[in-house]
């Protein structure tokens, strides 16, 4: 009879962490396929709603759209946005899915920054925050990047600067053909540009029933002040939102406008906005033409 000889005590204790490390490792590699689960799961809603948003502000577009020329109100009429005029006033549109903000402004009132000189150009920028002395520097760096010379102002830059910094390109030395190029010229941070709105509130906590979206440019921003179409020389005045509600501002044949659409599905965000520069032309046969079209 064969006698097997019993494990002894340190086999045994091998064993038992041998079996402790495996379990653990089943358990890690378990929780990590649940998380990677949960996050491809949180990812496809996030895309989803995006989507819903992305719709539901290009529905926010048309709807600009089909109203441009629009006469304006008499006072007669009943119920709200009957008559929409490209002052700069929102609108608050309700669909199934979701809510969408729609405004219209005068892209001819915004300061042309292919033209402006560098004083105009400094009040810009000091209206956006930057401090008197950094503007003036900024505002030569800015006239030297689209005058056609290579003439360098007293704080300005030229080829030779942008290649002391390392870029791969020096100044245009002609006009802009999109705003978004000013992101380009040394100094101008997408913070200056936008001034985002920041944060990662909603709807209700902005004070506002309307779409909130952090990544929507403010007021003071240069991507608000500014235009690569405007005619304006000067800013204009802050108005409150009552006063941009009576102001009546008619549509001009020819008048190039900027439409605002913000879109976030009920479901909850993201919020999506489209930014449209447009020249109104109804003697054509859609009755407008699209210059440009941004994503936020």
């Amino acid at each position: 009879m064969t006698h097997h000889p019993k494990p002894r005590p340190r086999e045994e204790g091998v064993v038992l962490i041998a079996v402790l490390w495996i379990c653990a490792l089943v358990m890690w590699f378990t929780l990590q396929i649940g998380a990677m689960t949960r996050m491809q799961g949180e990812d496809q809603i996030h895309l989803f709603r995006r989507a819903q948003a992305q719709y539901l502000a290009i529905g926010g577009c048309y709807e600009a759209l089909a109203r441009m020329g629009q006469p304006p109100p008499t006072g007669l009429e009943r119920g709200p946005d009957l008559s929409w005029q490209p002052n700069g006033a929102p609108h608050l549109l309700k669909y199934q899915t979701g809510e969408v903000m729609v405004s219209i402004e005068s892209e001819m009132t915004k300061i042309n920054v292919n033209t402006a000189n560098p004083e105009q150009m400094r009040e810009v920028l000091m209206a956006a925050g930057v401090d008197e002395n950094a503007a003036e520097e900024l505002a030569d760096v800015i006239a030297d990047f689209v005058d056609p010379d290579d003439l360098k102002r007293l704080h300005g830059k030229e080829a030779a600067d942008y290649k002391r910094l390392g870029l791969p390109y020096g100044p245009f030395n002609g006009p802009l053909i999109s705003l978004d190029q000013m992101l380009l010229i040394p100094g101008i941070t997408e913070q200056l540009f936008y001034r985002y709105m920041g944060g990662g509130g909603n709807a209700e906590e902005s004070g506002s029933e309307a779409p909130y979206n952090p990544m929507l440019p403010q007021k003071d921003s240069l991507f608000e002040m500014l235009s690569v179409y405007g005619t304006s020389t000067t800013l204009p005045k802050p108005e409150l939102d009552q006063e941009i509600e009576r102001t009546i501002i008619t549509w001009q044949t020819g008048g190039i406008y900027r439409i605002f659409s913000t879109g976030v599905a009920y479901n909850g965000p993201p919020a999506v906005t489209i930014c449209l520069i447009v020249r109104f032309a109804p003697q054509t046969q859609h009755g407008y033409e699209i210059l440009s079209r941004k994503m936020m």
